[in-house]
């Protein structure tokens, strides 16, 4: 009878160590795969912004300040934008861009200037722009991010504000 008992937890210590494995291996395959992605999608950013034409926070300022004729879109969700955005932006989210880009601006002369949080969701909303036939865009960039460490103010429904680099120190997209 003992040695029964003996292997009924060896038995059991089997599975357990088995289990830990499968664990441990079904992880580590999705941690590769997500990395994998995660390459993919630098990738296909860094593909974009070697594409397309990038200004800097001051380039904008100068072009806002000559009141150059342009359109300033803030691809973010709109609780981004709703807390704070460049003055005279609309907004436009990058899962929105394609349909909403076509309907309101048929020209596809019309100056247009991308922006999101760091310059990534902008850089690839002024990609799809551009295969879309639109011929006169730029992308700011470093965004709002840059924006607001260049001392420039941004905007909400309570007024104007500046804001501290602090917020941006995760990197995201």
């Amino acid at each position: 009878m003992k040695d029964r008992s003996i292997s009924t937890r060896s038995a059991i210590t089997l599975s357990a160590v088995t289990a830990v494995f499968a664990i441990a291996l079904n992880f580590g395959i999705v941690h590769a795969e997500q990395s994998k992605a995660a390459s993919l999608v630098d990738k296909r950013i860094s593909e974009a912004r070697a594409s397309i034409n990038e200004i800097s926070a001051k380039e904008l300022k100068v072009m806002m300040d000559k009141k150059e004729k342009f359109v300033l879109i803030d691809v973010r969700e709109k609780s981004e934008y709703d807390a704070g955005h460049i003055k005279g932006a609309q907004s436009i989210p990058r899962g929105l861009l394609e349909w909403v880009l076509t309907g309101r601006y048929k020209d596809l002369n019309t100056p247009i200037v991308f922006y999101c949080k760091t310059g990534a969701r902008s850089a690839l909303s002024t990609k799809v722009a551009t295969e879309l036939g639109y011929k006169n865009l730029k992308n700011l960039r470093g965004s709002i991010k840059e924006w607001t460490e260049a001392g420039y103010e941004v905007y909400n429904q309570t007024g104007s504000f500046k804001l501290t680099p602090k917020g941006f120190r995760k990197r995201e997209r």
